[in-house]
C-alpha cells in the first residue's frame, strides 16, 4: 500500500500500440481510489542499478495485486525465452498474489485450433511445430502466456486463481475493471486472505 493507503494495482501488459488504452485503464484504477503502478503510465518506481526485468519484478514483489492483460502482442521486452510481461504474470502466480488476468479473444481462439498442431497426442509440445507470425497473433508464446494464467498444467479441481476473463475491445477492460475494482473493502479482503496462502 501507498504511503497514503492507496492500494498498489501493477497494471501487467505488453504496450506495443496499447499506450493510449493503457493510460485509460491506469486512469480508470486512479479515479477509483488505488495507485496504478505501469512503466508506460509514469508509475512504476525503478533502481538504476537493476536491469528493466529485475525493476519490473520489484513492482510486481511490490504491489498489493495484479491486473494482466494478455494481448495478441507479445511484448519487445524478450529476455531469454520469455517477455518481462510474461515473467510478471508468472511471478504474481508463483507469489500467490491477489491477480485478474484478462485475455484477448483471438488468443482463445487460436489455443483452440492450434492446440491440435502445438501437441502430440500425448500430450507432449510438438517440437516440430513452428509458427508464422500474423495481424492476429504475433508470437506463439502468447498462448503459453494465457496457458500460465488459466494453470493449464494443474488438474483442475486443484485451480486456484485461474479465472482470466476474455475481452474484444476496451470498453471490455474496463467493464472488468468497474465489476472487480468497485468494492474497495473486498479487494483489502482478498489481499489479506491471500496473504495467507
Amino acid at each position: 500500500m501507498t504511503l497514503n493507503g492507496k492500494i498498489e494495482v501493477m497494471v501487467a501488459s505488453s504496450v506495443y500500440d496499447f499506450e493510449d488504452q493503457i493510460k485509460q485503464v491506469c486512469g480508470l484504477f486512479e479515479q477509483m481510489g488505488f495507485h496504478p503502478v505501469s512503466s508506460r503510465y509514469k508509475t512504476m518506481p525503478t533502481d538504476p542499478s537493476k536491469s528493466n526485468l529485475d525493476n519490473c519484478l520489484e513492482a510486481v514483489r511490490n504491489c498489493d495485486c495484479l491486473f494482466g492483460i494478455i494481448r495478441p502482442v507479445y511484448g519487445t521486452g524478450v529476455i531469454g525465452q520469455t517477455s518481462i510481461t510474461h515473467e510478471e504474470m508468472k511471478l504474481a502466480i508463483a507469489l500467490k498474489k491477489p491477480r485478474w488476468f484478462i485475455a484477448h479473444r483471438d488468443i482463445r481462439v487460436a489455443r483452440v485450433l492450434l492446440h491440435q498442431y502445438m501437441f502430440n497426442d500425448d500430450k507432449t509440445k510438438n517440437e516440430a511445430f513452428i509458427y508464422k507470425p500474423t495481424k492476429h497473433l504475433d508470437d506463439i508464446r502468447i498462448i503459453d502466456i494465457y496457458n500460465d494464467t488459466v494453470q493449464n498444467d494443474v488438474p483442475l479441481e486443484q485451480r486456484i486463481g485461474h479465472w482470466t476473463e476474455e475481452y474484444f475491445e476496451l470498453d471490455d477492460i474496463l467493464k472488468v475493471i468497474h465489476t472487480q475494482f468497485k468494492d474497495k473493502g473486498r479487494i483489502l479482503s482478498i489481499i489479506k486472505k491471500m496473504k495467507t496462502l
